[in-house]
């Protein structure tokens, strides 16, 4: 119930905000911006919400997963704490040849110290192109440091971004005007 209030406080907040903002047009096309610079985008792009009921029927079934451990068949890439939070993380994991972004958050600890997982949110990457750099950390918004955002990029431009929302627990698609990254780690998508 508390996650189901917050998502429609966000949702509400969200349309006073582009009300606010007056009438736009989606882009046409993915602009593409440097992931060595910041990124001009002199076309409005409209912000896609993702929600929980959004994960894919596919990946649907791994939200509200505990872990660990990661279920027999998958195959973890990584998985990382999100920068600047106590309790979120990313998981790249495989099943066969799908590719998927798991949001999730610690639970609990063992006796041991060890962390207990839930999958919040999961995001589809098999459907992208492949060549595609998947960048999880060291990004900028507007030249503002933001541990939240996520890109896929290809020869330093920055084609898709998403925001790792920790505290509404789910990814958005955002626009990747104004992002810049300066990050070592990237993950090379199939």
């Amino acid at each position: 119930m508390h996650k189901q209030i917050k998502n429609a406080l966000f949702v509400g907040v969200l349309i006073l905000l582009l009300s606010a903002c007056g009438p736009f047009e989606p882009a046409s096309a993915p602009v593409d911006a440097p992931v060595s610079s910041v990124a001009v985008n002199p076309t409005p792009i409209a912000v896609v919400v993702a929600t929980e009921e959004s994960a894919p029927d596919k990946f649907s079934k791994y939200i509200g997963l505990n872990l660990p451990p990661i279920p027999a068949g998958l195959t973890e890439g990584f998985s990382m704490m999100i920068q600047g939070t106590e309790d979120h993380g990313l998981w790249l994991v495989m099943d066969g040849t799908d590719e998927m972004l798991w949001l999730s958050e610690i639970t609990h600890y063992d006796s041991d110290g060890a962390a207990y997982w839930e999958v919040r949110d999961v995001l589809d990457l098999s459907d992208l192109e492949a060549g595609l750099v998947l960048i999880p950390d060291g990004c900028f918004l507007n030249g503002v440091p933001d541990n939240e955002i996520i890109i896929a990029g290809k020869d330093e431009t920055v084609l898709l971004a998403w925001r790792a929302n920790t505290a509404l627990d789910i990814f958005e698609v955002i626009p990747t005007n104004g992002i810049e990254c300066r990050s070592d780690t990237g993950w090379n998508l199939e």
